[in-house]
This record gives structure tokens, C-alpha cells and sequence, in this order.
């Protein structure tokens, strides 16, 4: 009887540890993807970068003014890029198992600066970030140990 308390609670233990490790990757996902968006958005003001605002099981509606205002900034600006992913990771890190992270834009040409119409960044920045964090998953290496 006492082996069957024992494998019973390895087998607790092991379930832990998968959730413990699942919502570790699903931060790192996360964290890539904002990284990723946001350095690959286009700067003039700021005011793009900064909207990348990453929020927990609903997207935000709202939008905010660049933290570090502008003109013609140029995508290498940093300040912008430096406040928008402390905000993200923030927020990353108060995520509980099971909880949707949500990276939302809502200035409303945002559209338009992903379909390329700023010659600093390629069409489909936002797409290319999302396979940044899927390379994060193909990188991700799955140990299955015995029992």
C-alpha cells in the first residue's frame, strides 16, 4: 500500500512540475514576442512603440502617449522601446497558470504600419513576431523522465 501512496504522489509532483515548466515557457513565449514587436515597429514619435501595451486575459482599449515623446525619432530610439517592454514584462510576471497574456496595439494606424507603409520596417512585423515566439516553442527541448 505504502508503494501505491508513493507512486501516487510522484505522479502529483510530475504534474506539477509540467505546470510549473508549461507556464514558465508560455512567459518566455510572451516575452519574445513583445521584444519583437516592439523593436520592430516603426518610430517617428513614439507614439506606436509605446502602444504595445501587454495586459492579462483582455486585450487593453485604450492608448497612451509615448513615454518618451518625439519627432523622428528612427526605429534604433530606445527610450520608447525600454519603457514599453518594463511594461510588458511587468505584466508577464503577475501571470497566474492558465491566464491569457494579450499584446495589443490601439493606435489606430497600426494596421497600416503592418501592411509596410513606413520604409523602416518590413509588412508583417507583427506576424514575424509571433514566429519569434513560436521559435521560442521549437527551441524548447521536452525532457520525459521514468517514473
Amino acid at each position: 500500500m505504502a508503494s501505491l501512496r508513493q507512486f501516487a504522489r510522484r505522479i502529483e509532483l510530475r504534474a506539477d512540475s509540467i505546470v510549473e515548466n508549461v507556464d514558465r515557457l508560455v512567459r518566455r513565449v510572451a516575452l519574445a514576442v513583445d521584444q519583437a514587436v516592439v523593436f520592430e515597429t516603426p518610430v517617428d514619435t513614439g507614439r506606436a512603440r509605446s502602444n504595445w501595451l501587454v495586459s492579462l486575459v483582455e486585450p487593453r482599449q485604450d492608448e497612451i502617449p509615448p513615454y518618451a515623446p518625439g519627432r523622428r525619432l528612427g526605429k534604433g530610439e530606445s527610450a520608447n522601446a525600454a519603457a514599453a517592454l518594463a511594461q510588458g514584462a511587468a505584466v508577464i510576471g503577475m501571470r497566474q497558470p492558465g491566464q491569457d497574456i494579450v499584446i495589443s496595439n490601439n493606435v489606430p494606424y497600426i494596421g497600416r504600419l503592418n501592411e509596410g507603409s513606413s520604409a523602416q520596417a518590413p509588412a508583417n512585423f507583427v506576424e514575424a513576431a509571433v514566429q519569434s515566439g513560436a521559435s521560442v516553442v521549437r527551441g524548447t527541448r521536452v525532457v520525459v523522465s521514468r517514473i
